[in-house]
């Protein structure tokens, strides 16, 4: 006996159901009670598709399907540390390697003199104030793929819920290097202040602006069906 539409249909229901939110995953899991519960089937035909369906998903044990998704979610997680080292690697490359060095003696030229602190200060605050708005941005852009598609993909989440919490978390310390600036006017202060800066902004522009943008292009790279499957639901 081979499962109906309506059957798959059911089964992509009880995963979600079990909690499992994203359809990358739901579709794997699926796939996976289909086999098996057409293999239980072939041993014992007379057992309903209910029946079957939860023979098979008692294998999963007294967790149910919380393995698969950490597993997944440890993954897409090495995966999108992959993408965000990447894209790091191709910053530090010339032309933004200038910008960059420029951007870092900027900061520790205004440790120097003696108004550079304010300027300083007003350097955070508006790097602060752009991480906050590239956050509510991505937050935004996140709800309106979700209501568009009405399905949650792991990669997609961690692109751009991953980014957010880097932006809020970047955002909420720059106040304490401002402070530790004050406090620290040696030449090895003023390095490391100038250093950090600099890298919270290229982590900040490379997690909230560029990533996100190529967000379709790394979508269909991992999962093949994701144009499909986003097409047939618009349609």
């Amino acid at each position: 006996m081979k499962l109906t539409d309506q059957h798959i249909k059911e089964l992509y229901t009880f995963t979600r159901q079990h909690y499992v939110e994203h359809y990358d995953v739901q579709t794997e899991l699926v796939d996976h009670l289909a086999n098996d519960i057409e293999q239980l089937w072939e041993e014992k035909p007379t057992l309903s598709f209910e029946q079957a369906r939860d023979a098979s998903f008692k294998k999963f044990g007294v967790f149910g399907f919380m393995n698969i998704v950490e597993e997944k979610q440890k993954q897409l997680g090495k995966k999108y540390r992959t993408i965000l080292w990447k894209h790091v690697k191709e910053w530090f490359r010339l032309p933004k390697i200038i910008l960059t060095i420029g951007v870092f003696f900027f900061f520790y030229y205004c440790m120097q003199i003696s108004i550079g602190i304010y300027v300083l200060g007003v350097s955070l605050l508006i790097l602060a104030i752009l991480n906050l708005y590239w956050v509510l941005q991505l937050k935004k852009e996140f709800k309106k793929r979700t209501r568009k598609n009405h399905k949650k993909w792991m990669l997609e989440e961690l692109i751009f819920n991953v980014a957010s919490f880097g932006g809020i978390l970047v955002a909420s310390n720059l106040p304490q290097l401002f402070t530790y600036a004050e406090k620290t006017p040696s030449n090895l202060g003023a390095f490391s202040i100038s250093l950090l800066i600099t890298l919270a902004i290229v982590y900040s522009y490379i997690t909230l602006v560029i990533i996100p943008k190529k967000a379709e292009v790394l979508l269909q790279e991992q999962y093949p069906e994701y144009k499909i499957a986003n097409n047939l639901m618009v349609e």
